[in-house]
Order: C-alpha cells, then sequence, then structure tokens
C-alpha cells in the first residue's frame, strides 16, 4: 500500500490543508520530507497518519480520549485519508484506491453524521460508503491480516534499557502496536531483542519452524549489519538471552550500546520484524511495499550518519514510502533528488505548507540559507549580529568617533571570521563574505 492524500480540518494549528503524495499517475513520492520549526505541525501530520493507518478501532485504542486536538471545540475535527493498493497485497476487491475518515470530537455538542457527541471521541466514518469501510477493517486493519503494511515510529524510539528474561514466544501483534511510539513516548522498542531470542530458540530447538527462523534471522541479522554506522556487526546470542555486537573487535551487549547505535538499532530491527510478519510467504520482506512514518529521524545521530541514515534505509527498504519530520538539514539533502520536501510553518497559530525544493545539491550553509529552512543563519547569533553591525557601518559615509572605533573593532573581527581549511564553495555566503571583505579593507587602505 501507498498514501496517495490526506486531509486535514480543524485539527490542532490547521485549519484545513490538503497533502498530495502521488508524484505521477499511480506513481508515489517515496519519501516525504517535513521540515519546521518546533510546534509547526509536523508530528501531528504523522500522528494523523498514524491514526488513520492504524484503523478505526487502532486508532480508538492509541487515542482514547483525544482532549486537545481540536483546534475549534464548537466544530467536528476530520482526518481524511486516500491510499493505493500494493502488489501483494491481499484481498478480493476490483478497487485499488480507498479512502475513508476519521472524526473528531470535542467537550462542546457537535453533530458527526447523524449521531450528537458531547465528549472527545474518535468517530469513524467511511468517505463512500459503509461496505467498503466494512471491507478496510476485514482486510486492510485486521490484526491478524497479511500485507497492507503500515507503521510508525515517535521521536523517542529506543530499546529498552533494562535487561529482560524473555519467553520464547512471538505472537503476531495487533495492529496499533506498529504505532504504539507515536503516541506514548514511554514506549520502549523491546521487538529486536525479543525476536534474535525467539529465533535462536527456535533453530536450536529444530522442527518445522526451524528452517523459517533461520531464513529470518539472516535477512535481520543481514539488514541490521548494513545499517549499523562504523563497521558495527551482529555477534551472537548468549545463554543468557544477551545480544552481543562487535565493535571493533570488542563484544557489547546491546545495553552498552551509545544511544546513535541503539536508536537505528531498535529502528531498523522492529521493522525488519514487522515486515516479515506481514509477508510471511514473500521471498524478501524488506522489499515490499508499504508505509512508514519517522519523526525527528535525526535524534541521537552524529552528522556523518545523519548524511547517510537517508539513503541507508531506501537502499534497505526500496520500495517503502517513507514520511520524515526532521530539523536536519543533512537528513533533508540526503533524502535524494526525487523526494518531496514540504515546509511546514506558523503563521499567527495556523500551520501553512508550502512545497520547497529539495536541497539535495546545496551544502549545509546554504541549506540553511534556502526556503527549506527559512533562510537560517548559519552563524551564531552574536557573529550574525556582528556581521550585520559592521554591514551597517561600512555603508554609512559618515561616522561618528564612536562608530569609527566600533567600525575598527568589527573590521578586525571579520578578518579573524573567515572560513578555515580552504577557499570557500563559490556563491556561498562564505565566499560572498570574503568577497565584500576583501573589497571594503582595499577601499579603506585607500582612504
Amino acid at each position: 500500500m501507498w498514501i496517495e492524500g490526506l486531509g486535514i480540518r480543524n485539527i490542532r494549528s490547521f485549519e484545513e490543508e490538503t497533502f498530495i503524495f502521488e508524484r505521477a499517475r499511480g506513481r508515489p513520492y517515496k519519501w516525504v520530507t517535513l521540515l519546521g520549526e518546533n510546534g509547526g505541525g509536523k508530528s501531528t501530520v504523522l500522528q494523523t497518519l498514524g491514526l488513520l493507518l492504524a484503523g478505526p478501532e487502532g486508532a480508538q485504542t492509541l487515542l482514547p480520549r483525544p482532549v486537545g486536538l481540536l483546534r475549534n471545540e464548537s466544530e467536528p475535527g476530520v482526518m481524511h485519508i486516500r491510499f493505493r493498493r500494493g502488489r501483494n497485497d491481499p484481498g478480493r476487491t476490483k478497487s485499488k484506491l480507498f479512502k475513508y475518515n476519521l472524526g473528531v470530537t470535542g467537550r462542546n455538542r457537535v453533530t458527526v453524521g447523524k449521531q450528537v457527541y458531547t465528549e472527545p471521541t474518535l468517530v469513524s466514518s467511511p468517505a463512500v460508503s459503509g461496505s467498503q469501510l466494512s471491507w478496510l477493517r476485514e482486510n486492510v486493519f485486521a490484526s491478524r491480516g497479511a500485507g497492507w503494511f503500515a507503521a510508525g515510529y515517535g521521536a523517542f524510539r529506543r530499546l529498552t534499557r533494562s535487561h529482560q528474561v524473555i519467553v520464547p514466544a512471538l505472537e503476531p501483534q495487533a495492529r496499533y502496536t506498529n504505532f504504539l511510539t507515536q503516541f506514548n513516548e514511554d514506549e520502549p522498542l523491546a521487538t529486536f531483542e525479543r525476536w534474535m531470542v525467539y529465533l535462536d530458540y527456535v533453530i536450536a530447538k529444530g522442527g518445522a519452524h526451524s528452517k523459517t527462523a533461520e531464513r529470518q534471522r539472516t535477512l535481520g541479522i543481514e539488514v541490521i549489519n548494513r545499517m549499523l554506522p562504523g563497521g558495527a556487526r551482529f555477534d551472537s546470542v548468549t545463554s543468557q538471552g544477551r545480544i552481543l555486537f562487535d565493535m571493533g573487535g570488542r563484544k557489547v551487549p546491546t545495553l552498552a550500546m551509545s544511544d546513535g547505535y541503539r536508536s537505528v538499532l531498535a529502528l531498523t530491527g522492529d521493522l525488519a520484524w514487522r515486515l516479515m510478519q506481514a509477508f510471511p510467504q514473500s521471498d524478501n520482506p524488506l522489499h515490499e511495499e508499504g508505509v512508514v512514518l519517522i519523526d525527528e529521524l535525526d535524534i541521537h545521530l552524529h552528522p556523518r550518519w545523519q548524511r547517510h541514515i537517508a539513503g541507508w534505509l531506501r537502499e534497505q527498504f526500496p520500495n517503502l514510502q517513507f514520511f520524515v519530520a526532521t530539523h536536519s538539514p543533512l537528513v533533508a539533502a540526503g533524502a535524494g533528488d526525487d523526494a518531496l520536501t514540504l515546509r511546514l510553518t506558523l503563521e499567527k497559530g495556523v500551520t501553512k505548507v508550502e512545497r520547497v525544493e529539495t536541497p539535495v545539491a546545496l551544502s549545509v550553509d546554504r541549506i540553511l540559507q534556502s526556503e527549506a529552512f527559512g533562510q537560517v543563519s548559519p552563524y551564531s547569533p552574536p557573529t550574525q549580529e556582528a556581521i550585520d553591525r559592521y554591514d551597517i557601518l561600512a555603508r554609512k559615509r559618515k561616522r561618528s568617533p564612536a562608530e569609527e572605533k566600533e567600525f575598527v573593532q568589527l573590521r578586525e573581527f571579520m578578518q579573524q571570521a573567515r572560513p578555515l581549511g580552504g577557499p570557500p564553495e563559490p556563491g556561498s555566503l562564505d565566499a560572498k563574505l570574503d568577497d565584500y571583505i576583501e573589497k571594503t579593507l582595499r577601499r579603506e587602505g585607500r582612504g
């Protein structure tokens, strides 16, 4: 499955907004980057998608009492989704495009359809007909169904910090659990550890399921090894149920790994396991279609890793449609030139959405100064203030003695503020600043 469009009305900072994620007819954007300052609505978009993809009953479990979700309590809110069937999504129907709504009510009396509501709740309603919603419940949103893959990860995704004695069993989970970390920041991603210990147990016991377990274990280890930076590799599962990794020749348990490694490990391991559960008959479940939501992908990651994380995910899961919120210019650039980049801006309490050019070919400085990040200065606030003040004084034809003294001090500062490590990139702010300083200094020297 993949998402073609999303509609949001009267939800948090959104008055009414429509998103289109179709690149061309029948072809999705495989990577959608959400940019914007804190409070701009990025997490709201991802949570809205999570609620809709969890299904009506799953949404009510994730958010049983949606207090504070409505922008205006006197009117119901509406979340609307349009999504298309993937190549290997099961279910008998001629339809390829599906859509339905979730209504949101608050404390004020409102009417949705023919029903009156006076408390905060989520209300399922079909966008076309009740029969289609019944079909979706049975085939798309069923907890034990196959295909129709979707999962969401909140900003606080992490492996559990405590060692667990894990019972060797791993039952398929309800669909709503694919989105738990989006709505509960204290929910750890323990699936990877449970999964590896379980597969190790099944293989050791032998029997009818051991070959399937060996295949899943091999696929899981391969994708984890390819995703982990710095040459870290899966090593083994101990007899006590601890998972060890080879970190440059040292055997390190997951508990001792840094938050950056653990964040990548938790996301990759959980995603791989859920894909295998959704596509048990697939030759390669990691190459199946589906939707993944990730809030603050850059969290815990060193800038070197931020440069590559989008490419790593797209390479290992090539047919998934990713929706990613980030504050990192490196993640935004790493998404690729075929990504859809949206900037969310809060203006007078209302979120405005604009499509911006994906900054794939720009340096970090130029990305920050582009429309994608709202022309943020790459310098610290004090340095930028000094640059601005120098520019003002340099343009003045007559300066007072105090201003002249200040100008001389700022001129020395500007000379020291030149970029280190070689000439700046042509056309960059540093290059323009260098050229401006040189011309100004020559002019001052002649005067």
